[in-house]
């Protein structure tokens, strides 16, 4: 199939009409119909049937559209990218990190970047580790920077520092033991998230089940629940010190719990001269929130 076959077969797919399908496209309808023509004599099997007025897949269209939508996808994202490109001659920067992430390092770094780069474009989205490297693996973003980066096939890893893990919660004091902390009492961050399941590990090697009666997905709304009167939570340092509330104090947990904080790229990404600053700026917001919590 021809590209232009493949952009009026997925228009009629997602239409259901020629009409529809060139009026979408923007030409005439005697056109797309000859290219419709045209692809179903080059494959030598039938698109589509026409039933009571409109055009419904065959078997063998079905099949195709699976690996055309894919095509599509990659068609939409390079007519993006020649957007962005006129739209940003001078350059853009498209980022991702976890939503807790953008409550404490990334509006330190972003300003700090934008000082040096004031003509540079920077778009920032917030998500979830598994939608961050689905958008980078569909080049939709530049960098995205998470806690426990690991590795991913397709994908470049680099670490820029660690943060401690700690007590979040209304009882004062100095640093805490583990085994002081009541897992059942706990705002729980989900046991399928990499920091859920380091919590839980951990208290269960002290001999604290983990069994809360509160689960959430993400660590910012783990202290944001914690704060309206539901106990405790243990998250990472830098989202507890952007969800900081009066009467909530942090305490550094003992034995010492850590997690990398890292950045991800696509292994095809070709860097341009303003990214490898604006990976100083991350590490310089990141070196800062460290040393404000020491």
């Amino acid at each position: 199939m021809r590209l232009r076959h493949i952009e009026v077969f997925h228009a009629i797919k997602q239409t259901g009409s020629i009409s529809k399908a060139a009026a979408l496209l923007g030409v005439s309808q005697p056109a797309a119909s000859k290219v419709l023509q045209h692809a179903e004599s080059s494959l030598g099997f039938k698109l589509f049937e026409r039933v009571k007025g409109r055009l419904l897949p065959t078997i063998e269209a079905e099949a195709l559209h699976v690996e055309v939508a894919k095509l599509h996808t990659g068609i939409e994202q390079l007519k993006m990218l020649a957007a962005n490109l006129r739209r940003f001659p001078e350059g853009r920067l498209h980022i991702g990190c976890l939503p807790s992430l953008g409550l404490s390092i990334m509006p330190q770094a972003v300003s700090g970047f934008r000082r040096s780069y004031p003509s540079v474009t920077c778009e920032v989205e917030t998500d979830h580790i598994e939608a961050l490297v689905t958008a980078l693996r569909a080049r939709r973003l530049d960098f995205a920077v998470t806690l426990c980066p690991g590795e991913h096939p397709g994908l470049r890893t680099e670490v820029l520092g660690e943060v401690e893990l700690v007590y979040f919660g209304p009882r004062p004091g100095p640093d805490i033991a583990l085994a002081e902390i009541d897992g059942l009492d706990l705002v729980g961050v989900s046991s399928k998230d990499k920091i859920g399941a380091l919590i839980a590990m951990h208290l269960e090697a002290v001999g604290r089940h983990f069994s809360p009666s509160i689960e959430v997905q993400t660590y910012f709304l783990a202290c944001a629940i914690a704060t309206a009167g539901n106990g405790a939570t243990i998250v990472d340092e830098l989202t507890a010190r952007s969800m900081l509330r009066e009467g909530f104090h942090i305490r550094r947990i003992v034995p010492r719990l850590s997690v990398e904080v890292g950045f991800l790229t696509h292994e095809t990404h070709i860097s341009r001269g303003f990214y490898a600053d604006f990976i100083r700026a991350l590490k310089t917001a990141l070196n800062s929130y460290r040393r404000n919590d020491s």
